[in-house]
């Protein structure tokens, strides 16, 4: 049998030597955790430059005529109304491909040929 004041040392030893792990396991962590910070912040700053405000102000489209709704749609020949839908459905197509052609021109970014209208 072991003598009292060995269970003493003995346990002081394991008891300093799990602090001392803790300790150096919290600064490795901490200094990993700061790492991780410089790096989140360059990625942000990176971001931040390329989705940068535009100088120019936007410009939005005009607001297309709309078609008649409630009482005035239901006593409409459907022809004309038929008619009306698919003129709008084609302005609303072009409004939008222009708007994306202009803005991938912006940008620097390659067309679609089908965009272009080439074909």
């Amino acid at each position: 049998m072991l003598p009292w004041w060995f269970w003493i040392l003995l346990w002081t030893v394991l008891a300093l030597a799990t602090l001392l792990f803790l300790v150096l396991a919290g600064i490795r962590l901490f200094r990993g955790f700061m790492a991780l910070a410089g790096d989140v912040g360059e990625a942000m700053d990176a971001v931040g430059t390329a989705m940068g405000a535009d100088a120019d102000p936007r410009e939005y489209p005009a607001v297309a005529d709309r078609m008649p709704s409630g009482v005035a749609a239901l006593f409409q020949d459907p022809g004309t109304a038929r008619e009306l839908r698919e003129d709008g459905k084609l302005r609303r197509i072009t409004a939008r491909r222009d708007a994306r052609v202009q803005r991938k021109y912006r940008r620097g970014q390659p067309q679609r040929v089908a965009d272009l209208e080439l074909f």
